[in-house]
């Protein structure tokens, strides 16, 4: 397959995630195996090591944390033919969460190139996507249509607004909150960490693609994937979303510029996945050995719950008033 548009793929990696983006990086390596112009993809990286909220173990150093990261994820995405930008962020004075990072991968990239994504160390990338994109792109130009996104379909997801997103195969399933004693081990459940190779199995059922296409933005920030002319028109996050909500404040941002002018794509058969609550996700954080789940160990953090509050009291007031917003 010969791509005729330029990819930007950007991934902030916290320090903890180490373990589990190596995942994130087979998958994408999957999803290239077909690409034979790999030089229109730029995998971007910031490995974050701030210790803003959460403290690195002592048991391991800082140098070690690089050294895995680079063996794990640069290396094998560089010998596969893909240019990839690193950049360290060791800054513990002010936090840098994924909404900064996103907002400023934004504006860096699409100068330059027809798509950004949003990567995720948690996410597993369809070996479809390039293959959708590159149809997706030559439709939109057809129809004379610059400015949207695409989605990849979901699993059961917390209510009825999240149907149209929804893979079919999880449309008639029932939600499963956190604390469900099965929403570890059902497969439609959010909460359940989903393999490479289960992902796979799903999307080969899917001999043509089915394609939905809605006039208002509904998804999560996992591999959410933007035309450039959306943020050329100044759709981005909003600084004051310092934290959670990065996600719903660019749905918040699209609504105020486009209104109803916005078209998302939805590829309702083809699965993504995101792995909220893979065990690998915090690793190497101190105080954090003697909980059970990624759940239970941020809950505990009285930093990121100050964040957290912050980020959706100021996320509740973006748009046409005077409220003052809070920074961290």
């Amino acid at each position: 397959m010969i791509l005729k548009n330029k990819y930007a793929i950007g991934t902030m990696v916290m320090f903890y995630e180490i373990e589990v983006v190596v995942e994130f990086v087979e998958s994408l390596l999957n999803s290239i195996k077909d690409v034979e112009n790999r030089e229109n993809i730029t995998i971007d990286f910031l490995f974050n090591l701030s210790e803003f909220s959460e403290k690195i173990d002592q048991k391991i150093t800082t140098n070690e944390l690089v050294s895995r990261f680079t063996e794990k994820c640069i290396s094998p995405l560089t010998q596969a033919g893909l240019c990839v930008n690193l950049t360290l962020h060791e800054d513990s004075t002010r936090l840098y969460s994924i909404g900064s990072y996103r907002r400023n991968f934004n504006n860096q990239y699409c100068l330059d190139y027809d798509y950004i994504v949003w990567g995720e160390s948690d996410c597993l990338i369809p070996e479809q996507y390039f293959e959708v994109l590159e149809q997706i792109n030559q439709y939109a130009k057809q129809i004379d249509l610059h400015r949207y996104c695409v989605t990849f379909g979901v699993r059961k997801m917390w209510d009825e607004t999240w149907q149209v997103l929804e893979h079919p195969l999880f449309t008639n399933t029932t939600f499963r909150q956190s604390d469900d004693p099965h929403c570890n081990t059902d497969p439609s459940s959010i909460w359940y960490t989903m393999t490479l190779d289960e992902m796979n199995a799903i999307n080969s059922q899917s001999k043509e693609y089915d394609l939905r296409v809605i006039d208002y933005p509904r998804f999560d920030g996992s591999l959410l994937t933007i035309s450039r002319d959306l943020i050329l028109n100044g759709v981005n996050i909003p600084p004051a979303v310092q934290g959670t909500g990065e996600d719903t404040s660019f749905q918040t941002m699209i609504k105020i510029v486009m209104g109803t002018a916005y078209k998302q794509f939805v590829v309702k058969n083809i699965l993504k996945v995101h792995n909220r609550n893979h065990p690998n996700k915090r690793r190497f954080i101190m105080g954090e050995e003697d909980c059970d789940s990624p759940r239970d160990r941020r809950s505990k953090n009285a930093t990121f719950d100050k964040i957290h509050k912050t980020s959706y009291r100021n996320l509740s007031i973006i748009g046409p008033n005077q409220s003052k917003f809070e920074l961290l």
